[in-house]
Parts: C-alpha cells; structure tokens; sequence
C-alpha cells in the first residue's frame, strides 16, 4: 500500500462527476477515483458489495480473484460484484457523514442498475453505506429492506467479507451459512416456518397433568431455565420451559408472581418429567440448567447439549444460543 502511495504522490486526479463535489477521498491520491463500475453491470438476483475497489495490475475489483473465486464456489450463477464505495481503498475512518451521503448516490445507482432481489453487503464499511448501520459481527446473517430513489426494493443481508474468510477460515462456517439461507429464501423463494405455540402453566392441575403425558413419553424433549443469575448457589431459578414438537409449555417458579413459588407439588412433577428414561432431554449448555435443577433434587437423565452436539459439527463455529437460532431458525426468528 506505501509503495502505491508513493508511485501516486504528488498527483492529484481529477473527476468530472458532479456528485462528488466535496467529498475529502477526492484530496487523496488515488489512480482513479469515482470509478462509475455500474455502467458495466447487468441485471442480476444477487449483488455482491465490497467496502471499496482495489486497485491492482492496472484494474479496478471490487473483489480480488481468490475473493471472487470463493463467492462464485458456492452460487456461480447471475451473480454481480460492484463496491460501496467509488474509490478504491477507502478505508472506515475516511468515510464522514458528508462522503457517505455523497458516495450513496452512486451506491443507488448501482442498485438501479443491476435491480437485485438480494444484495450481500461484505463488510463493515459496506454495511455502513447501504444500511446505514455498524457493527458487523451483531448483525451479520440478519435481512434488511433496501428501496433505491427509484422505487426498486432489495432485501440486504450483512455478511464477512470474504478477504476475512481468507485470512481466518474458522470464519467459512458462518459465511457460507448466512450466503445459503439468504439465497434459498430470497432468491429460491424457500421459507420454513413452525407452527410453535406455548402455554403457561399456572395451575398446579395442569402440571399435574404435564407430568403424567411426558413423565413415561419416549418423544424427545427440549427444556430450558431462566434464573436470577449466574450463581447456581445463590441465584433462583424463575421459570422452566419444556418443549416436544411444536407445543411448549412455561410453567412459573421462583418469578414474584408464580402460583407455584411455595409448591413442593411442581418440583416432583418436574422430577417426574426430567428423571424420565426412555426419552431424551435437550439443553443447551446444559451444565448451567442443571447445576440450577439439583439443588432442587431434580436429576435430569439422558442430556443432550446443543453446545456440545454443535461443537462436533463444527469446532470453530461460534455455539451460542442466538447464533444457533440464527442459522437453522433464521425464519422464526425475523417473524417474532
């Protein structure tokens, strides 16, 4: 990069678009700058967005050929590459409020032109133009709407950039997934959904009668604990949710509020439900929940942990609770 500073110090190209009157990148010394790439692009279902153009043997990309090379081995069809932003190697910080509102323009034009069902912004600063949001690691994999000044709607998905994927493949994992499920749901037009509906228990004759179906049930179950805290020794726990199928059922403990805050009654049904032996019972890092049940003689049997089950597909993938969510319930999730 110091090497090409110093090959272009000293010069000061100019630039005939008049939407670019004002903005500071024009001061820098660049090969090129507003590189009006969307000329060339053609219609396409899905764009993809670099933070800013590269400049290399001569040429303007957006992505670099290994870069490219990635995307296309995974969706090799119709696919359009252009970049945020106009010049090539902008960095974040060069960005001001002004260079954003400026370079936007063009940004839509690219937009208009190519006329995308899905966009994948690569990276932060990508992010930042089109949706004006920051923070990619919080919001990678999740869908944005996106209509240009000329009415066309997008759905924009945040997603690594796949120079980090390079650079540090316990990243492929997550860049491949969120790629995969925006594709078949925007463009493929395949959407899963779930019939989930839930009952509070606050009757102790309901759980009464939860314990007796799922007490000798060989059906997987799921459950889950809220608590007060973290310390399993002084914090309480404030509900217990149990799910088989698609029903679920909350049943209120130490909340301020639970019929059942005195009740011996709920800890044996529970016991009944969770000491269970001839089905399976699902936690997700499963030592916090039942560290928080033994204290009330609750011995669950035959656990499974999504943490660890998600570990052995794949290690280097984050395991927490919404990132898993996020990646097999991606619908459900943006439906809440």
């Amino acid at each position: 990069m110091r090497e090409l500073e110093n090959i272009y110090a000293g010069l000061k190209p100019s630039c005939s678009n008049d939407l670019c009157n004002g903005c500071t990148i024009l001061a820098q010394s660049k090969p090129e700058h507003s590189y009006m790439d969307y000329e060339q692009l053609s219609e396409g279902p899905v764009l993809f967005l670099a933070d800013s153009f590269r400049y290399k043997y001569g040429k303007l990309e957006p992505f670099s050929k290994r870069e490219r090379e990635l995307i296309s081995g995974l969706y090799p069809d119709k696919l359009q590459f252009s970049a945020a932003v106009k010049c090539p190697s902008v960095k974040d910080a060069d960005m001001t409020p002004s260079n954003l509102k400026l370079c936007r323009e063009h940004l839509d034009a690219t937009i208009d032109k190519v006329k995308p069902l899905l966009v994948f912004a690569c990276g932060n600063l990508a992010m930042k133009m089109i949706i004006k949001k920051s923070g990619i690691m919080d919001k990678r994999g999740k869908s944005y709407d996106y209509t240009s000044n000329s009415g066309h709607s997008s759905v924009v998905v945040p997603i690594y950039h796949p120079y980090a994927v390079l650079k540090e493949p316990r990243h492929s994992y997550l860049f491949e997934t969120d790629i995969k499920n925006a594709y078949e749901k925007y463009v493929l037009g395949k959407r899963t959904t779930g019939n989930f509906t839930y009952e509070v228990l606050t009757d102790i004759q309901e759980v009464m009668a939860l314990a007796v179906q799922l007490g000798d049930s060989k059906e997987t179950l799921a459950a889950d604990i809220e608590t007060t805290g973290l310390n399993f020794r002084t914090d309480k726990i404030m509900s217990i949710a149990i799910s088989m199928g698609e029903q679920t059922w909350a049943i209120p403990l130490d909340h301020k509020d639970s019929p059942h805050k005195e009740s011996l009654i709920v800890w044996e049904c529970l016991r009944q439900i969770l000491e269970n032996p001839k089905n399976k019972k699902v936690f997700h890092n499963a030592k916090f929940d039942v560290k928080f049940l033994l204290n009330h003689g609750v011995h669950p049997v035959n656990v499974w942990d999504t943490k660890i089950m998600h570990h052995l597909i794949n290690e280097t993938a984050p395991k927490g609770l919404m990132d898993l969510v996020k990646l097999y319930f991606a619908d459900e999730l943006e439906n809440l």
